[in-house]
């Protein structure tokens, strides 16, 4: 980081820990910008600041939903076949895949875990999905990765893959980073599916319970050649707490997966 700043021009310093040198960083900030009209960077180092619990939402959409997202997940996980590949999003939803397919021993070959690319999911699949046609292709994603990139949605939608799954969790939060509230939390007003068909995905489903979802995952499966396909999962927000991460590198994640595209 100090070398991309240094390399940019832009000027920095460490944000420090106790609040007068806090205020005169962010002073010697502000006369720069004003001044120079340019940008200028603090680095905020881990623990910097103390934690901090956010308010809960009135009328959070999610309180009464029974079903945290690992366990969706496991949900939907029970309904893949050996050949089917799977794209996961970055953060938690990708660590809970790499531990539930560890507890039902069924190796990691098969999932490419999206770390560090946010919202980068479904471009990953639909590129997949386009290569590999004789192949179901699901991408698990997360509502604020699917907001991020959302117009990626209608590029999927007009190359019409038939091979495309597209499973959104749908906590209406955050969850990998705090758990701020994303606009998707208000189910109401916000409908990833509705966003979906209005793009021109050719099938769209919502589940909310382990039963629906089910029903839900045996309709997907029996659609063929008739794709992309949208199932959102609404689930209530956080996870568990002792949560760890995939044990395997990015680099070894990607040749074991590229070896799976390769299988006939």
């Amino acid at each position: 980081m100090f070398i991309c700043l240094a390399a940019l021009g832009i000027p920095f310093q460490p944000l420090p820990d106790y609040h007068d040198g806090a205020g005169q960083a962010l002073e010697t900030a502000k006369r720069y910008m004003e001044t120079a009209k340019g940008p200028y960077a603090l680095l905020v180092k881990r623990q910097t600041f103390l934690p901090y619990s956010l308010p809960k939402r009135n009328g959070d959409a999610t309180a009464g939903l029974s079903l945290t997202r690992e366990e969706a997940l496991q949900c939907v996980l029970s309904h893949f076949q050996h050949r089917d590949v799977v794209v996961g999003t970055t953060g938690m939803l990708s660590r809970e895949l790499f531990e539930l397919r560890m507890k039902r021993g069924d190796g990691h070959e098969r999932d490419f875990l999206t770390v560090g690319g946010m919202g980068h999911a479904s471009s990953i699949a639909l590129g997949i999905a386009i290569q590999k046609p004789s192949r179901t292709i699901y991408c698990l994603d997360g509502d604020g990765a699917v907001l991020m990139h959302m117009g990626v949605l209608a590029n999927i939608a007009a190359a019409a893959p038939s091979n495309f799954k597209h499973i959104v969790f749908n906590n209406g939060t955050h969850d990998s980073v705090g758990g701020q509230p994303t606009v998707a939390g208000d189910q109401k007003q916000f409908s990833f599916s509705q966003v979906a068909q209005g793009c021109g995905y050719k099938h769209v489903f919502i589940a909310s319970n382990q039963n629906e979802i089910t029903e839900a995952m045996e309709k997907i499966r029996a659609i063929n050649n008739d794709g992309p396909v949208l199932l959102e999962l609404r689930i209530k927000s956080g996870h568990r707490k002792n949560l760890g991460r995939p044990s395997l590198s990015t680099s070894e994640n990607r040749k074991d997966f590229m070896h799976f595209l390769q299988l006939s």
